[in-house]
């Protein structure tokens, strides 16, 4: 028996794997294909009845809405369901996805010919197996065989024509995901740990250097701005066109503008640093998918089908993730992403925009449910928690748009093999900050992989003195977005540290330092055990320790209210940076939406 078709009006961003495995209460979903184009919504433009669209063979869908169409695909026996998404006609067996583009044109998409499709499905299989090269499958031909229709052997191209014919519509082929293990999902029942967000912050990083546009990227500085701008001022108007945000949207959009214009040169330094990327385009949680703990994370359906969607400031991808766990109620996640990803790939510098960025991305989900709340096809149930869900992202938005309180800086202090960079990550945990590791600073100003070994050319006098100055112009942006820089670094010196308090002071932040320290043996076992693995970023082996050990000179002169010892050696040691956090003051960044967590 065949399983139903079933037609909902789901959002074109909604990939198969999320209408074949979560529940379609998600709010929201009736005109969600603005989500990202703004008034291009069900019915705008041009649609498959308009007489220059070439329309899909006539009995296409139903014959691929039978078992009998799948000779390649076993799982078939038991059944193809049918769904209809925006865009697509999709098709489930057990195994397998198969999703068939639909005849449309609209204001963001051009599927009205046959070609066109089939260009496309080409297209989503190779962008989207950038991030889930084993999810995406393959494409495949509809063939008539015998008065039969039926889909083709997979192929990484299009099946050729026959002759004095036309050449076949396409389905991309992908495998289908396990239900409950897609990032969101695992939020809702609390299974997404650090690991996983470490993972995912980890992953896109590696993309996005891979898939770098240049510096400069290959836009002019107009053709940039706008491009950073155009989408915020759409969806800030869109939501101000809601009478019972109106006054709000408007006021947060005129926020916006006045960012737009104040860090113009931010973005397009940014542009000119190579920041831009051919990105994923679409990274929330519901993309995000982890088959196994121990596996890579996986990210599907990317937005293939329009450059300009993709082509974006890193900072703008990964504020949408980060927006999404902080809507939800885990800023603590979104914090520690950004952490990650920042570390990961050396971009500090974009805590001077994802601020601006998390306000669009947020306000892009308030205008989607503005738009639901507002239409009748809507149940009334889900056009109130529309407009609920409407709220708390404007108000995200608005949260993530005022001025940041002042940041603050910690540097640590200590000998090689006492602890300084576990006690960093663990005053990241409890505060929030962001770790900035003069060994990452080091490698990355020579040109050189963060694990790489051997290059004793890097530790002169000079190189240091340079560390030292690209610890501080990475903080900048951290403490102007109001966030705790932590300077993973020795900080032997009393010069140093003299350098860094002035530096604060003209940053008008506070500084604070943490002084690592343990005994000898266990320094020097540690440090033994990081030469033997060569798998850590820090170079210091046990032959450095006497050197380390000779040359520092303790931290007398900071003030002792701003200072503080951690013993790594003794087993309380993370439940004393914790007390140490809140003696500094230092506790993790407020939330920006008030109200319990929004898990749909």
């Amino acid at each position: 028996m065949e399983g139903p078709t079933l037609t909902m009006p789901v959002c074109i961003t909604s990939c198969a794997f999320g209408i074949m495995l979560r529940s379609s209460s998600r709010l929201g979903l009736q005109g969600a294909c603005r989500q990202r184009h703004g008034a291009c919504g069900f019915g705008d433009g041009m649609s498959a009845d308009d007489d220059r669209v070439e329309p899909l063979e006539p009995g296409l869908v139903a014959g691929l809405s039978t078992r009998e169409a799948y000779p390649e695909d076993a799982s078939a026996a038991l059944g193809v369901q049918q769904i209809q998404t925006h865009l697509s006609h999709v098709f489930l067996s057990a195994d397998r996805v198969y999703k068939l583009h639909k005849a449309v044109r609209f204001g963001f998409v051009d599927f009205s010919t046959r070609a066109k499709r089939n260009a496309d499905s080409l297209r989503e299989l190779r962008l989207n197996r950038r991030l889930a090269r084993s999810v995406y499958l393959g494409v495949a031909a509809i063939e008539r065989a015998d008065g039969t229709l039926r889909l083709g052997p997979l192929r990484e191209d299009l099946a050729p024509a026959p002759v004095g014919g036309a050449i076949a519509e396409h389905c991309v082929v992908m495998r289908r995901l396990p239900e409950g293990r897609d990032a969101l999902s695992m939020l809702e029942r609390g299974a997404l740990n650090e690991a996983h967000v470490d993972a995912i912050a980890a992953r896109i990083a590696e993309f996005h250097a891979a898939n770098g546009l240049g510096a400069p990227a290959p836009f002019s500085r107009e053709a940039w701005l706008e491009r950073v701008a155009a989408p915020v001022r759409e969806s800030f108007g869109e939501v101000g066109r809601d009478g019972v945000f109106a006054t709000r949207a408007r006021a947060a959009g005129a926020i916006a503008e006045s960012v737009l214009a104040r860090d113009a040169q931010r973005f397009e330094r940014r542009r000119l640093a190579g920041r831009v990327v051919d990105g994923h385009g679409d990274l929330h949680l519901a993309h995000v998918w982890f088959e196994r703990d121990d596996e890579a994370p996986l990210a599907i359906d990317c937005l293939e089908f329009r450059d300009d969607y993709r082509q974006i400031d890193a900072a703008s991808e990964v504020a949408f993730l980060a927006m999404d766990l902080e809507y939800r109620g885990r800023r603590d996640l979104a914090e520690r992403f950004l952490r990650r990803y920042a570390e990961a790939s050396d971009d500090c510098d974009l805590y001077g925009v994802v601020d601006f960025f998390t306000a669009y991305r947020a306000a892009v989900r308030a205008k989607v449910a503005c738009l639901a709340a507002r239409d009748a096809a809507v149940p009334s149930a889900q056009r109130a928690h529309a407009e609920y869900s409407a709220e708390r992202h404007l108000a995200l938005a608005e949260g993530a748009l005022a001025e940041p309180r002042p940041g603050s800086v910690v540097a640590m202090a200590g000998i090689v093999g006492s602890g300084k960079s576990s006690v960093a990550q663990a005053l990241a945990d409890a505060t929030g900050g962001v770790v900035i590791a003069s060994d990452r600073v080091r490698k990355r100003q020579a040109g050189i992989e963060p694990t790489a070994r051997g290059h004793t050319e890097i530790y002169t006098e000079a190189r240091t003195r340079a560390t030292y100055v690209g610890l501080l112009e990475r903080a900048v942006p951290v403490v102007r977005s109001g966030r705790l820089a932590i300077l993973d670094a020795t900080y032997a010196r009393a010069s140093l540290r003299h350098e860094l308090r002035a530096w604060a002071s003209s940053h008008g932040v506070a500084s604070f330092l943490i002084e690592a320290t343990c005994a000898e043996p266990l320094a020097r076992a540690r440090l033994e055990k990081r030469s033997r693995a060569g798998s850590d970023v820090s170079d210091a082996g046990p032959e450095l320790y006497p050197s380390s050990a000779a040359g520092y000179e303790p931290p007398d002169e900071w003030p002792a209210a701003l200072r503080a010892r951690v013993r790594t050696d003794e087993d309380g040691w993370r439940a004393a940076v914790s007390d140490v956090a809140k003696r500094f003051g230092l506790g993790q960044p407020v939330a920006r939406i008030a109200g319990g967590a929004d898990s749909r």
